[in-house]
């Protein structure tokens, strides 16, 4: 579960009154956990590790903060084996499964090695979890009541989308994928907003942005005249005629007369789908062939918009209301080469949030990096 699938109760039961943030259940659960954190701040001990003698401690390894270690594994409920060690310098087993569980609330690589990334999360203030929390709340707090039924929320630190079909959706029947987010450079970061998802284009132009076609792309294209042709774009004048790539159609798209465009087709930056939301800064979600950034950790590489690693499960999200898409339809279209732009019946609210703290029904308390700097210093 995620803390974008915590908001779900926005949304109020049939025939009941809507219900604001505050009011949901596990924006309670997440009060209770800096109630918790709160508790457990008051002793930075906690968080007081010997450095690493080695680059990484594996099982079985010894480690001088072994013992130490423990006790803020299970403060945190990451160590629940109560049991005395029988190797108590070494890492062993249960400090390794403990290890486990701590990386995986702390989106790091879950392999039960003690390395230097694990260490800097283990011996972060418990003082700036709490400030996670806090933050976390007080953007929570800010949102309004969603007016409708479904909606999606994208978790930018979490780089995670969560579509919710009603405000009784279980984990099971919630729709989850990994996301690219925009890089964390202030002009291409992915903004927080309240918008609605309007509508679906299958095998979309991509109509590059004018700062990419002028920082970017016209420098390459200069340097390689045939770069427009072999990446299947097309220089567009003001009055909608193609311009051939010479020099004057250059000229053009450095003036702002003219405009860079890719055709549809399997290299195209929008993959094979564009999922349109109302917003004055032409951010969107889509496909996208670059697939191997969705087995990444971190995932902010993008311009700005969020790109979907299951882009035909959402298409289905989307659509699922309206008669004249079946599925076989909606996997007909993702597998032609027909650009088609669909309105969607009634729009999806769509939530872009930013938060670092997530509370789990099981009393897990998730911690993301604050990929953009938005909670501040600790």
């Amino acid at each position: 579960m995620t803390w974008v699938a915590l908001l779900s109760l926005l949304f109020a039961a049939p025939g009941a009154a809507q219900l604001v943030p505050t009011q949901m259940r596990h924006y309670t659960l997440l009060q209770q956990a800096l109630v918790r954190y709160r508790d457990l701040a008051t002793d930075p001990t906690l968080t007081q590790l010997p450095p690493l003698q080695a680059r990484s401690v594996r099982v079985g390894e010894p480690y001088t903060g072994s013992e130490a270690l423990r006790r803020p594994l299970r403060a945190t409920g990451d160590l629940t084996d109560a049991g005395a060690p029988t190797a108590p310098e070494l890492l062993d087993e249960p400090l390794v499964d403990a290890l486990r569980h701590f990386q995986r609330r702390h989106r790091l690589e879950e392999d039960g090695v003690l390395g230097r990334a694990t260490l800097r999360a283990l011996t972060t203030p418990l003082a700036r979890r709490v400030q996670q929390i806090e933050r976390t709340l007080q953007r929570w707090e800010a949102l309004p009541v969603n007016p409708g039924v479904r909606t999606l929320f994208i978790n930018i630190p979490q780089f995670r989308l969560i579509g919710l079909h009603s405000a009784q959706d279980t984990e099971a029947q919630m729709l989850k994928m990994a996301v690219v987010v925009g890089r964390n450079e202030k002009r291409l970061r992915t903004p927080t907003m309240v918008t609605e998802l309007t509508d679906v284009v299958f095998h979309p132009y991509w109509d590059v942005p004018a700062s990419i076609t002028r920082n970017e792309l016209l420098p390459l294209i200069r340097r390689n005249p045939g770069y427009v042709k072999d990446s299947h774009m097309e220089i567009v004048a003001t009055n909608g005629s193609l311009l051939a790539a010479d020099e004057a159609g250059l000229q053009a798209l450095g003036a702002g007369s003219a405009r860079l465009r890719q055709r549809p087709g399997p290299d195209n930056a929008l993959g094979r789908v564009k999922f349109v939301l109302s917003n004055d800064m032409a951010v969107y979600l889509h496909d996208t062939p670059s697939t191997a950034l969705f087995e990444r950790a971190r995932r902010a590489f993008s311009h700005g918009c969020v790109r979907v690693a299951d882009p035909l499960a959402l298409v289905r999200f989307a659509l699922q209301d309206d008669a004249a898409w079946a599925p076989e339809r909606m996997d007909a279209a993702m597998n032609g080469d027909q650009t088609l732009r669909v309105k969607l019946l009634q729009p999806i609210r769509v939530y872009v949030v930013y938060g670092t703290a997530l509370a789990l029904e099981n009393g897990e308390v998730r911690f993301f990096d604050d990929v953009y700097g938005l909670d501040g210093p600790g």
